[in-house]
This record gives C-alpha cells, structure tokens and sequence, in this order.
C-alpha cells in the first residue's frame, strides 16, 4: 500500500555525532547526510529526517524528549559503526518498543551478537562515491518495504517476536483535539514562567547592595576608573554604561555589566570620574 507524496512521515536517525576513535565529527556529518539524501528516495513518501536526540530545553525536558522521538518515530535508522554506547542505548529503547528500525554498519565495524537476527546494510566506512550510491538506493528500498510491511502484516516485529511473546511498552500520551486550546496552555504556562522571571529580577534590584561584596565592588570601582582616565569619558554616567566600547572593556576584564546593578554601575561611574577631575 503506497501512501501519497503529500503525506510526511517521520524518520529517526540514532548515530554518532560527535568525534570518537578512528572516526570525525566531519565524517558522522557526512554520513547523516547520506541517509537523509536516502530517505529522500524513498518511492511514494516524504520524510520528515531527523536525529532523535536533537532537542532543545532543560536535561530532564531533553531525556523526555529523546525517549518521545525514538517512539513516535513511524521508522528509525540506527548507525552502529563505532559501537557507541549511546547509539547502543537509544537501539535498545528503540528495540523494546519494536517498531521499524533498520541497522546500518560500516564495513570496518563487527556485527554486534546481540542484534544479529536483524538485518544490516553495509556502507564503506571511507564513503566511496559509487559504493555509497548503491547503499543509498538499498537503504531507501529497505526503509520503504520495512514501513509498509510494519503497516500490513498484523505480526509484523522487528527483534521481539524472535524470542518469544512480549508486551510491548507503551507510552502515555495526551491526543490534541483542540489546537487553539494547547496553544493558549502554552502561552499561559510561557506568561507564568515570565512572571516568575521578573519577580525575581525585582527582587535582584532591590537586594544589589547586598549581591556585591565589598572586594568585588573595590575591584569594580577600580576598572571603571581606569576606563575613565583612558578614555577621558566624562559624559552622564548613565549614558557611559550604555557605551559598546565601556561594556567591551570590562568583558576584556572578566566583568559582566549585564550582571551588575544599574544602580551600582551608574555609581560607580560617578565615583571614577570624580576621582579623575583635574583639580
């Protein structure tokens, strides 16, 4: 059964991304590309190709998220060249799930015992341009006849079945049947957390006297002063700490001006010129 060009599907890479023996960033770089271009190939869909672990948030957020893409994913491609443990890992939550996934190895790797009853496609590791011309075409011919099987054969399993009968985890999720409604949720949780964030700040501005001990302010007074009698820059105080080159010389300096009081900042600046008047 072959569904419509207009329709995307979601395929999830697990691989290495970073460098590790006898392998590059640059080279996993290279590789994801060829397995995208491969998705891409695929006759009669569209793949929407990405890493399962590509997330953005809190650690605790991204776990939730990794563990989310390796399920929800409708078929995964999983690189084991290198045995990375990682990789391995995310296999294993991948397998346990038993949905779609198809192993990839390059010709320089061993086959792992434990995922020998799945078959793998073979790619030169120095991702010769012929050899990784015909890689691609089995692979994207594999990933099609692996999704449409998963959707028509009702016994259909890729690790489990050949040991036994298992339950297969589920994952509780909530089903939108309202956009509008999970937008507005979003936005609200969005307004809360930002009200948070300003009450804090409130609370930063009227403590500032107390967040700076009396070295760091000794140590402050000093830059500020340096800065004007370099630079000879006796405008409005309020209009030097706003001053590119003024914030630029106290990062050269360790100093964040973003992290200091205004009100700090601006009398620091009062003092230093002060100090600096010719009499």
């Amino acid at each position: 059964m072959t569904k419509g060009k207009s329709e995307f599907k979601r395929c999830g890479i697990i691989m290495p991304i970073a460098a590790m023996h006898g392998y590059t960033a640059d080279h996993w770089q290279e590789v994801k590309g060829i397995i995208i271009e491969a998705t891409e190939q695929v006759e009669g869909y569209q793949f929407n190709t990405e890493i399962v672990s590509n997330s953005d948030g809190e650690i605790d957020v991204i776990h939730k998220r990794i563990i989310q893409n390796i399920y929800n994913a409708d078929i995964v491609v999983c690189d084991i060249s290198g045995k990375n443990p990682n990789v391995l890992f995310e296999l294993g939550m991948r397998l346990t799930f038993d949905k779609p996934t198809i192993l990839i190895k390059d010709d320089q790797t061993d086959f792992i015992f434990d995922t020998g009853v799945i078959e793998h496609i073979t790619y030169p590791k120095d991702l010769r341009f012929n050899k990784v011309v015909q890689f691609k075409s089995e692979l994207a011919a594999r990933i099609k006849q692996t999704y449409e099987k998963s959707l028509n054969d009702p016994n259909f399993s890729t690790f489990l079945r050949n040991f036994g009968t298992f339950k297969v985890p589920q994952l509780d999720q909530t089903a939108v049947s309202d956009v509008n409604q999970l937008i507005f949720e979003e936005v609200n949780t969005l307004r809360k957390e930002l009200m948070s964030f300003k009450k804090e700040v409130a609370g930063t501005k009227s403590n500032s006297t107390s967040l700076m001990g009396m070295a760091d302010l000794i140590t402050l007074n000093e830059i500020i002063y340096s800065y004007v009698t370099e630079n000879t820059d006796f405008e409005e105080p309020s209009i030097v700490a706003k001053k590119e080159e003024f914030r630029s010389y106290l990062h050269t300096r360790f100093i964040d001006p973003y992290q200091i009081p205004p009100s700090v900042l601006r009398k620091s600046i009062k003092e230093a010129q002060d100090r600096a008047l010719p009499f």
